[in-house]
C-alpha cells in the first residue's frame, strides 16, 4: 500500500470516534433540551428534539432514553396509549432504563411507566416477593392418535405468568416431553392455566415459572356404556354430542368387539338421522347391518336391544 493511502487510512480511522462523539452529544443536547421544553409545556418544540435525538441516537440506550421521553410527552398531550406504545418500545430496547424522579416532570406519568415497565419486564424466582401461585389447573387433553402406543412420562415447561395471571401459548417453552407429539396438547394446556401473579413490593410483575406435569393415555372406559349415553343424548336432542361419545366408544385403546362395533354403528346412524344428514346416516346404517348380519351367520347371538334396533332401521 502506498504511502498516501497509508495516511488516508489512519484519518479515517480517527475521525470515527470523533464522528460518534460528536453524534452521540448531539442526541444528549437534544434530549436535555427536549426534557427542559416537556418540563415548560413547550411539547412542540419538545417533539421536534425527540425525533432529532432518536435520528442522531449512536447507541441503543440513547435510543431507549428518547421513547421513554417520548412517553412522557405523549402523556402531557393526553395521548395515553401513544405514552404506552413508546414506552414499551424503549422497554424493548432496554428492560430497564433506569428512569426515575418522571412525576416531577409530569405528575401521574411514573405511575403509567411504572405498570408498562412491570408488564414487560419478566422477573426470575429470586427477584419476587410472592411467586406466581395456581388458581386453576387445566386438564390435559390427550391426543388420540397416541391413545393406542401408551405413551406417558413426565413434560418439563417453562413459561411466563403475566401480570393478570395469563399464559400466552407462546411464553410456553417445552423443555422435555416424553413424544414430540405431545408438545403442542401441553403448551395448550399451560395456555388455559389462570395463576394469581407474582409480586414485587405489593404490585404485580411478570414472572417465570417451571412446571413438571405428568402425562397419562386415559385409562380405557366402557365402549357399552359410552354407546348407551350416545343413545340417550341422541333422544335427548344432543346428536352432536352422542357422536363425539360415539368416537371415545369406538377408540381402540377401548377394545369394543365387534358386536359392540355394530352397535356403535346403528347407533351413530340414528344421530345422523337427528342432524338431518341422510347420506351418512345412510351409510352407518349400511354398514352396521352388513356386519350385524356377517356376525349373526357366524352365529353371534346379538342382545335383544341391538336386535331391535337392526330391525328398526332395515
Amino acid at each position: 500500500m502506498s504511502r498516501c493511502r497509508l495516511l488516508a487510512a489512519a484519518l479515517v480511522a480517527c475521525a470515527l470516534p470523533a464522528v460518534q462523539l460528536a453524534a452521540q452529544g448531539r442526541s444528549a443536547r437534544l434530549l436535555a433540551s427536549a426534557q427542559a421544553h416537556i418540563a415548560t409545556h413547550q411539547l412542540d418544540s419538545a417533539d421536534v428534539e425527540l425525533a432529532g435525538a432518536l435520528e442522531t441516537a449512536p447507541y441503543i440506550m440513547d435510543s431507549c432514553w428518547a421513547y421513554v421521553w417520548r412517553g412522557v410527552l405523549e402523556y402531557q398531550r393526553g395521548h395515553y396509549q401513544l405514552a404506552r406504545l413508546s414506552f414499551r418500545r424503549a422497554f424493548a430496547l432496554h428492560p430497564d432504563p433506569d428512569v426515575r424522579d418522571l412525576d416531577e416532570i409530569a405528575p401521574g406519568v411514573a405511575a403509567l411507566y411504572d405498570v408498562e415497565f412491570r408488564a414487560n419486564r419478566t422477573f426470575q424466582t429470586w427477584d419476587l416477593d410472592r411467586p406466581a401461585r395456581w388458581v386453576t389447573v387445566p386438564q390435559f387433553s390427550y391426543p388420540a392418535a397416541l391413545r393406542s402406543r401408551r405413551v406417558s412420562g413426565e413434560a418439563i415447561v417453562r413459561m411466563i405468568v403475566d401480570t393478570l395471571g395469563h399464559v400466552s401459548e407462546r411464553d410456553v417453552e417445552v423443555v422435555e416431553v416424553p413424544d414430540s407429539a405431545l408438545a403442542d396438547p401441553v403448551k395448550e394446556m399451560m395456555a388455559d392455566a389462570r395463576f394469581t401473579p407474582a409480586r414485587i413490593g405489593g404490585k404485580p410483575v411478570r414472572s417465570v415459572v417451571a412446571y413438571r406435569v405428568g402425562l397419562a393415555p386415559p385409562a380405557p372406559r366402557d365402549p357399552v356404556r359410552l354407546i348407551e349415553l350416545a343413545r340417550r343424548r341422541v333422544h335427548g336432542g344432543q346428536p352432536d354430542s352422542a357422536l363425539a361419545l360415539l368416537e371415545d366408544a369406538l377408540d381402540p385403546v377401548n377394545a369394543a368387539t365387534p358386536a359392540v362395533q355394530v352397535y356403535a354403528e346403528l347407533v351413530r346412524g340414528t344421530a345422523w338421522q337427528a342432524k338431518h344428514d341422510t347420506a351418512r346416516a345412510a351409510g352407518s346404517f349400511q354398514l352396521g347391518l352388513r356386519r350385524y348380519h356377517k356376525l349373526v351367520a357366524q352365529g353371534v347371538d346379538f342382545a335383544p336391544f341391538v336386535r331391535d334396533l337392526a330391525n328398526s332401521v332395515r
